[in-house]
């Protein structure tokens, strides 16, 4: 599994769509969070979804598409319907944080990786209980390690960068940051249990 990272856009839907797009788009990650407590992630979602499918993306609107085509549409027209469908699963896989005091987990296996907006909002146990720490609200990217736990931020989207959360062939996870503008690979942090490896590519 491999789970993209948007830091917050400050309502640059645009900027959200953009990423997203680089992100599930060249197949670097199956979903992607946004990071932010604002709705730029619901507003590219819709927006990008909308500009697909031609109407509000819904399951009764879809129905009555296909419902019509199929009574009176061309074949033609009905591939293209289902191929737009096909491609909207791309946009169902830009997901956004609970709203506070909420939060977002996921397992690793084993390992507990926990996506909030604002750490300063967790608790003893939420950390207590986690192996990664992903936050939004940061000034830059940042990588902070407590024992064996881990806090990572992507930082502002609009700083031009992305992360990736991934599961290597050892069992451990390793965080990749990229450029959005290039989509090299600016960093790699590899997370063990014990420690995390940090290396920075020229």
């Amino acid at each position: 599994m491999r789970i993209g990272l948007l830091g917050p856009a400050d309502g640059d839907a645009a900027l959200v769509r953009q990423a997203a797009e680089f992100l599930l788009g060249k197949g670097f990650v199956e979903q992607v969070v946004y990071l932010g407590a604002d709705d730029s992630a619901e507003v590219a979602g819709a927006a990008w979804a909308l500009e697909l499918m031609g109407f509000a993306a819904t399951y009764e609107n879809f129905l009555e598409h296909a419902f019509d085509l199929a009574l009176g549409g061309t074949p033609q027209q009905i591939d293209e319907l289902l191929e737009r469908d096909q491609k909207l699963r791309c946009v169902a896989g830009l997901r956004c944080l609970p709203r506070a005091p909420a939060r977002a987990v996921e397992l690793f296996e084993d390992k507990v990786v926990l996506f909030v907006h604002d750490k300063a909002q967790l608790d003893a146990e939420d950390i207590a209980n986690s192996f990664l720490v992903v936050y939004g609200r940061s000034k830059g990217v940042a990588l902070n390690h407590f024992g064996p736990r881990t806090f990572f931020s992507p930082g502002p989207l609009k700083a031009g960068q992305v992360a990736v959360i991934e599961r290597q062939r050892d069992g451990n996870l390793a965080i990749a940051q990229l450029s959005l503008q290039s989509g090299d690979v600016i960093g790699r942090t590899t997370l063990e249990t014990r420690r995390a490896k940090m290396v920075v590519l020229s």
